[in-house]
């Protein structure tokens, strides 16, 4: 990306810059390498082709009863006795990468659209496109709001090792990838205003903003 910005690019000032954590993950992009989520991947199932509930819970910041609901809501696969893969951690960390900003129905919607509802529908496994996302975000770090030009430049870059199953494969997985990180690109936007809002003194629960305001 040009370093000088380009045209519509918004960018985050230098003393507002926040710690960028792999997408859905509470570890700092820092700490695990810019690889992308393949070798993440590679690092979380080094030992093991599976993880219990507990890594997961580890790797998202969230508590088990997010996670099993999830799971019992079919937002989630079954894990296998127990055990989840890579499959079942990439759906875990896309919905905890946009439920900030998108709705969980409409993040199910939007991988049905790209992926089919059969196994042999699919274009493409969860886990490369959660890698995908990771290497576009990692090309536009810079950009708080990156224009349409770099955001199509980053996602032409990042799945230059994409072999299309079907005619229109690659036309679906960009469309996907775009509403993706534009998702995660607001959910940043948001995080800002929210942490502004903490340093005026905003109160963080809404039912006590009514009582200052006199209820209203």
């Amino acid at each position: 990306m040009n370093s000088g910005g380009t045209e519509g690019e918004k960018r985050m000032p230098a003393d507002r810059r926040e710690t960028v954590c792999l997408p859905g993950t509470v570890f700092p992009v820092e700490d695990v390498g810019r690889e992308g989520g393949r070798a993440f991947f590679d690092k979380v199932f080094f030992v093991s082709d599976h993880i219990m509930l507990s890594h997961i819970r580890e790797i998202t910041g969230l508590d088990a009863m997010a996670l099993q609901n999830w799971v019992k809501r079919k937002w989630v696969p079954n894990p296998e006795k127990k055990y989840y893969g890579r499959e079942h951690l990439a759906r875990f960390l896309i919905i905890n990468m946009l439920r900030d900003t998108l709705q969980i129905a409409r993040i199910m919607y939007l991988l049905r659209y790209l992926n089919g509802m059969e196994p042999e529908d699919a274009v493409i496994p969860e886990s490369e496109l959660y890698h995908y996302v990771c290497q576009c975000i990692a090309l536009l770090t810079e950009a708080a709001l990156p224009s349409a030009a770099d955001l199509d430049r980053a996602i032409g870059t990042a799945t230059a090792d994409f072999v299309p199953k079907t005619a229109d494969a690659s036309r679906r997985l960009r469309e996907t990838l775009r509403i993706m990180i534009n998702a995660c690109a607001a959910a940043r936007l948001k995080e800002a205003a929210d942490r502004e809002l903490d340093e005026i003194g905003a109160p963080p629960d809404p039912k006590l903003g009514r009582v200052l305001n006199g209820g209203r």
